[in-house]
């Protein structure tokens, strides 16, 4: 059952601030969001190259990948009863509570986009829950940061498909991205 179920738009905001305030991450999301991209940024491939990622021209959906596995991992290392779930487990796991876990989103563009099975909810893993969204600068610029970190509760009712059967994207409803995310941080 969703916080959201029977209630009006009007309402969202309030009930995703308390949920917001409720989750025992959030006091530090964006320092842990933020030293892992500083930590991507200033690592190297190897030590005989001596290539910094932050000098290479990583694409937007690598920069994505790498902030999946290293925000989850530095949780992990940082915060006790969290860990970087798997296969169909949400990104980042509370072992103690599930419903504290989070799945996480990242876009060099303004906007979260999730895949087109987002808009159902029988498949795979569960999409109603907290979710960390992280808009990024393509590490090409130069120098690249995090612009936006939001951080909220959605459900799969608000994510729409793309119009085309074909297509294999979701974006987020209007209503659902006004109130059902808070912006954490936003860069200068």
């Amino acid at each position: 059952m969703s916080s959201y179920d029977n209630t009006s738009v009007n309402e969202w905001r309030r009930i995703t601030e308390q949920l917001v305030a409720q989750h025992p991450l959030t006091p530090c999301i964006i320092d842990f969001c933020l030293k892992s991209w500083e930590s991507i940024l200033n690592g190297k491939i190897n030590t005989y190259l001596n290539l910094k990622i932050r000098e290479m021209s990583i694409s937007p959906q690598a920069t994505g990948a790498l902030l999946h596995d290293v925000i989850p991992e530095y949780i992990a290392k940082n915060i006790s009863g969290f860990r970087k779930g798997v296969g169909a487990e949400k990104d980042i796991v509370c072992i103690s509570n599930d419903r504290f876990s989070i799945e996480l989103k990242t876009s060099s563009q303004k906007s979260i986009y999730g895949n087109r099975s987002y808009t159902k909810s029988e498949f795979g893993k569960s999409k109603n829950g907290y979710y960390l969204a992280i808009n990024f600068e393509k590490i090409s610029s130069l120098n690249p940061r995090i612009l936006r970190i939001q951080f909220g509760w959605l459900d799969h009712t608000d994510w729409k498909g793309q119009k085309s059967e074909t297509g294999q994207q979701a974006s987020l409803k209007k209503e659902a991205k006004a109130n059902k995310l808070i912006t954490l941080y936003e860069s200068e």
